[in-house]
Order: C-alpha cells, then structure tokens, then sequence
C-alpha cells in the first residue's frame, strides 16, 4: 500500500468515526506531497538564568518528508492528517551557571552543580502522524491546529562539560575542575533515556499559490518531554521544531 492509499484510509475512517457516508467523499479528499526544512532542538522547561549565553548553534541538516490529507467537513472546516518523517538534528555550545548535570570523566561518575560550558548534541528521526482541525479564510489559504504523535527510529543525545567547575552534590559540594580536552571535561550520552514517544503541539498554514504548488510552515512542540519519566540527570527538556517548505497537490 503505498502513501497515497494510506492518507485515503486514514481521512475515509476518519468521515466513518463521525458517522457520514464515506463513498462520496473519495472526490473531496486532497492530498499533497510535502518537503520542508527544519530548524529547532530542545528546550528547558523554562527558561531562566542557569542558560547565560550562547557560544554557538549549529542548527544541522533537517528535513520533513510527508504525504498529508484533507478531508473537507463543513463549510471552510476540513479535518488535516497525515504521515511524516522528520529528521532533527542539534548542535549548540552554551555558558552556564548552576546547572544540574550528570557526566562521566575517565571512570569517575560525577553529579552535580556545574558552572561554565556545555555542549549539548541531538539527532533524531521520527515517524509522525497530525491529526490538526483545518480553516480555509480563501481558497488559496488554509490555517492548521491541533496535535501529533510521533515515534523516533533514532535516538542520540550527547555532550560534554567543559572549561569550568562542577561541585558534586551541591551548590556547596567538594569543587571537581573541568577542563577542556577528553579526560578533562566531563561527557555524557543520554541517549537511551529519551523516549520513543513523543506526542504534543502541531500548528501550521498553507499557501496554493498555483493550482497544484504550494508552500507551507508548521511548528511543532512536544509536551511530554524530551526524556523519560523520572529522569534527572539534565534539567527537563522539550523537543521545539519549525519547518518551511513546498507542497504538491497530487490529488
């Protein structure tokens, strides 16, 4: 079954869940193949001073691959779903004070408060599905809202603590040097903390402006967190990404 059946099930069930007659709707079904850029990484719950500045963000090479569809319902209202590969990608290097962390130097396993650098690297990929509620103001503009569920295939979060001072434990702790090079700094992999998956926010608008090419935007956040439940060696984290990109109506 290719994509293209798969966004026709999906809409088709969705008429059925709502009781209207699903044979008609097979004409008003529109489906548009997406490819996009994305930018992001992940966010601290709140931002607050620990974060006190930005060394350097290197955003990486992201894309959205997707094939979407919308199942008119009333008046100028549709029903927008579905399937995406995304690949999101991180790279940023920060200053920071009184930061909660967890790493590892040669074989001493350390925890604690940390103050200077961090450099914090993330690749994912990740199989989503929106289910968004869509509004058409004019027949070449159509506004998207609703939420997303997705499952990373991919999972890699790493780093290192460098050029400063961790005390362990706490504030008030033994002081640990950091320094810059491997076997000085302090790494860490959390990987495998992260979750499989991921479910939150997904807003988006599109703009037809040719019958069948068209551009779009979407920003997604994901609410239940970057790691798993009772996770603490970072502070939490949340998955932020914004894409823009060009559409194909293939049907």
């Amino acid at each position: 079954m290719n994509f293209h059946h798969i966004m026709i099930t999906i809409v088709l069930a969705a008429a059925m869940a709502t009781g209207m007659n699903a044979a008609p709707l097979l004409d008003s079904v529109k489906v548009d193949v997406r490819l996009g850029y994305e930018v992001g990484g992940t966010l601290p719950t709140r931002l607050d001073n620990k974060i006190r500045g930005i060394n350097n963000f290197d955003p990486g090479l992201n894309y959205t691959l997707a094939v979407e569809a919308s199942l008119p319902l009333k008046g100028r209202w549709s029903i927008h779903t579905g399937l995406r590969y995304e690949l999101g990608s991180m790279d940023v290097d920060s200053r920071v004070k009184n930061y909660d962390i967890e790493v590892v130097r040669g074989d001493q396993s350390l925890k604690g408060i940390f103050n200077g650098n961090v450099r914090i690297k993330s690749a994912q990929r990740r199989f989503t599905l929106p289910v968004q509620a869509e509004f058409a103001p004019s027949d070449k503009v159509a506004l998207r809202g609703g939420l997303f569920v997705g499952y990373l295939t991919k999972r890699r979060f790493w780093g290192w603590a460098y050029d400063g001072y961790l005390r362990e434990g706490s504030p008030v702790g033994p002081k640990i040097e950091m320094g810059i090079e491997p076997g000085e700094r302090g790494d860490f992999d959390f990987g495998e903390d992260m979750r499989r998956w991921q479910w939150g926010i997904d807003v988006g608008v599109d703009w037809h402006f040719h019958k069948r090419w068209g551009v779009f935007a979407e920003l997604t956040y994901g609410l239940n967190g970057l790691f798993r439940s009772g996770f603490h060696s970072v502070q939490p984290l949340h998955p932020m990404y914004g894409s823009l990109g060009i559409m194909y109506r293939i049907k």
